[in-house]
């Protein structure tokens, strides 16, 4: 057995602690969510103070694998054992708590103090060699504490590493480096070591020539099939570099100025939702305060959708994944009063009713009444009680009903992703659900054929999307614009997840399964086409959404990767659709390949140039894996054109979701194509711009715009929309609006600032 499997092993196993295996009834004994929600209070306050009082009394309890400091304080008061083995096990595992904390130094103390006593005993084997493993993890981690985010530039952490991103205090990663030519020289076929090795080189500007050759990554792996520019890191620049843990990120214009602001969180209890409102200069303003949305927090994901109809983008906040008996909390819905300020409506609209483990969450008009429904993918595991998947209808009034269970979407399973689109085109919008450890889900949307009345069937065998077993993020989106929308589910193998990473770079058999690319057939068949599409790529994924990039008409799939262990430092994957026939890798020729925990990704034309950048929450999910979040500008290199579509439903929802656009343009050769787009919030982990930004290559002008709208299914078509504007269809009118939204630079990091960025003082 390799040291890796052993960590993983060590992991699995404190896994199975937690969560009780054999001792269910004594878990979920104290595990139970008792917390009392106070109405007497305003609400957000009366969110706020259950938020806080979940976080002290109930998340910060050490059978929470989550909940490290506690577990590593815990841990220390005990009574030391007198058997050596046992004590050695028992440093080790302060060391790791210490470590999953943030408390790196102390880490290493106690791996250090675990070493000398196995030593001393002649304790060998496995418990030893995993005890040196992750202490050259913990000095790996030490250098980016001190480096990626104490002295954070652009470059930080992205893959490979440029000059820009190069450490200044150097004195941790050296010692990780005589770590892993340690560890090598035992095991030389430790990919995942091997891989580690080449980052601390190039952390220290030694690599390639630095690296011992029998261990190099050959620099010809970063090459790109495609040059589409590069995607500069500028967060550091707008002050939208804030750290988080894991967390999720919608990318919206929330006040109806005209400009995209960012909202995002990161998933613990005590790390607020921050609000940052573009100002519309190439500027952003921090205005979490003023939101009164002081004390709102935790949330893995979110989600946006003007849920009654006011024309104002509200947000919905799932919590509670991975957290199992935890993880009993609400979802909190929070409501845009369009003055600047949130209302937590998650009590009046009665979806405290939902207190169950889940990120997975989606808006749409499942019964095409004109409003938005919410379903929720919850998280049940094989060895506690039930959690089933949830539907929540809206009355039209403000409330919501749970109608799962007479609608056929009570699903058991365990929900990692959600995503909803009319597959069939029949008008009415299905579900897909990605179900880790199990075939995932198809639910057709049948209620046209029930007379009106709410109803799925599972599909998913006829279908043929059950697959990949181990699943996370999945996607709805027209990758080869034929109308008919195709499905991406793509995998999350935490076990074998940095291996296969190594592996790919290192050119060596996986031993996980590769995320899947189905095409939609029309005829209620998928059929998976990830390896001619050269989709084919070894990467467990947890972040997922598309855009186009370029501007070309064709949709773009990024993917955001790792898993909350310090050792998956796996580069993030953008892909770039040519023009349906293949994807190309452009990781590394646009900069994307960031190598911390990608979780949240939101496309959207923030600067109002045409061209869309992309924001991506950063972050793992430890205490001590926090990390600022990335912004990559567009460099917009293309010189294609364009048109962005603002929808306003009358019949069908306000924001129109779930509407299907059909784009005629025409070529400089008097030939004609079509452009299909779908209004969606994007991936099943974080959030698109509502507005249809829509590539059209190299047209020459667009000869009609032809929208189904979601609800009444009725056509229109609006001829005479000019390329390269911004304009506004509203349902039922046959003029439109060309909106004055104004282009702008975004704004230089000040100087003082970009010194301290770069770790130097005026």
């Amino acid at each position: 057995m390799n040291r890796l499997s052993a960590f993983f092993i060590l992991i699995t196993a404190s896994i199975l602690i937690v969560t009780g295996c054999g001792k269910e009834k004594k878990q979920r004994e104290f595990a139970q969510n008792t917390i009392v929600y106070d109405t007497q209070l305003p609400n957000n306050e009366a969110m706020a103070k259950y938020l806080a009082d979940c976080n002290n009394n109930y998340f910060n309890h050490p059978k929470n694998r989550f909940a490290s400091k506690t577990r590593a304080t815990d841990f220390e008061k005990a009574t030391p054992p007198k058997d050596a083995k046992k004590y050695v096990e028992w440093k080790k595992a302060i060391g790791d708590e210490w470590l999953f904390a943030g408390m790196t130094e102390k880490s290493i103390a106690a791996y250090d103090e675990a070493i000398k006593k196995a030593e001393a005993e002649k304790i060998k084997g496995d418990l030893l060699d995993e005890i040196k493993y992750m202490k050259a993890v913990a000095y790996m981690r030490l250098g980016e504490q001190k480096n990626c985010i104490a002295l954070h530039t652009a470059e930080s952490c992205i893959f490979p590493i440029q000059q820009g991103g190069w450490y200044q205090v150097t004195d941790p990663t050296k010692v990780a480096v005589d770590l892993w030519l340690e560890i090598l020289k035992e095991n030389p076929d430790d990919l995942t070591s091997m891989f580690l090795l080449n980052i601390a080189y190039m952390n220290l500007g030694q690599y390639p020539n630095g690296v011992p050759a029998e261990y190099r990554i050959n620099p010809e792996e970063f090459k790109s099939s495609y040059d589409i520019g590069r995607f500069v890191n500028i967060a550091g620049n707008l002050g939208i570099d804030f750290i988080t843990a894991s967390g999720g990120v919608c990318v919206e214009d929330f006040n109806n100025d005209g400009n995209l602001d960012i909202i995002a969180s990161g998933w613990f209890l005590n790390e607020q939702v921050k609000v940052m409102f573009n100002n519309g200069d190439g500027t952003f303003k921090d205005v979490t305060e003023t939101s009164t949305l002081k004390g709102i927090t935790g949330g893995l994901d979110m989600k946006c959708a003007d849920y009654n109809n006011d024309g104002w983008m509200d947000i919905l906040i799932p919590r509670g994944a991975w957290w199992n008996d935890f993880g009993k909390l609400p979802a909190s819905l929070i409501r845009n009063n369009g003055d600047g300020t949130f209302t937590d409506v998650t009590y009046e609209t009665g979806l405290m009713e939902h207190l169950y483990p889940t990120q997975a969450s989606v808006f749409a008009d499942f019964n095409n009444d004109g409003w938005l429904d919410i379903y929720f993918g919850n998280e049940t595991r094989r060895d506690t009680e039930k959690y089933p998947c949830e539907l929540f209808l809206s009355d039209g009034k403000g409330k919501f009903k749970n109608v799962a269970k007479e609608a056929g979407a009570d699903i058991l399973c365990f929900a990692k992703g959600v995503a909803a689109s009319d597959y069939n085109n029949d008008g009415y919008m299905d579900i897909c659900i990605s179900s880790q450890g199990t075939e995932n889900f198809l639910l057709r949307n049948d209620t046209g054929k029930n007379s009106g009345k709410i109803k799925f069937t599972d599909v998913t065998k006829e279908a043929g999307v059950g697959l990949p077993i181990k699943s996370f993020p999945v996607a709805f989106l027209d990758f080869n614009n034929d109308g008919w929308q195709d499905l991406t589910i793509q995998t999350y193998d935490a076990e074998n997840c940095d291996y296969d990473n190594a592996a790919e770079y290192f050119n060596k058999p996986v031993k996980g399964e590769y995320s899947i690319l189905y095409k939609n057939n029309g005829d209620g068949t998928f059929t998976d086409v990830t390896k001619e599409m050269n989709m084919q790529v070894a990467m467990t994924v947890m972040g997922l959404s598309f855009g186009d990039l370029d501007n070309d008409g064709w949709m773009d799939i990024y993917s955001g990767t790792g898993t909350p262990n310090y050792t998956s430092l796996v580069p993030k994957r953008m892909f770039r659709n040519n023009e349906g026939k293949s994807y190309q890798d452009i990781t590394h020729s646009g900069g994307f390949g960031h190598l911390q925990k990608g979780h949240g990704i939101g496309f959207g034309d923030v600067d109002n140039d045409g061209d869309q950048d992309v924001y991506e929450d950063m972050g793992g999910g430890y205490e001590g894996d926090g990390f600022q979040g990335a912004f990559y500008e567009n460099p917009g290199i293309s010189g294609n054109n364009w048109v962005s579509l603002q929808l306003v439903g009358v019949k069908a929802n306000k924001s129109a979701m779930g509407s299907k656009v059909k784009i005629t343009v025409e070529n400089a050769d008097k030939s004609t194509r079509d452009i299909y787009v779908e209004v969606t919030n994007g991936g099943s982990f974080g959030v698109n711009s509502n507005r249809l930004e829509a590539g059209l290559g190299k047209a020459v002008a667009i000869k009609a715009i032809e929208i189904n709208w979601l609800g009444p299914n009725q056509k229109q078509i609006i001829t005479g929309v000019p390329m390269n504007s911004f304009v506004k269809i509203t349902e039922g009118e046959a003029a439109f609006e060309i909106l004055p939204l104004k282009c702008y630079k975004f704004a230089a990091m000040p100087m003082d600032t970009m010194m301290m960025h770069h770790g130097h003082q005026m």
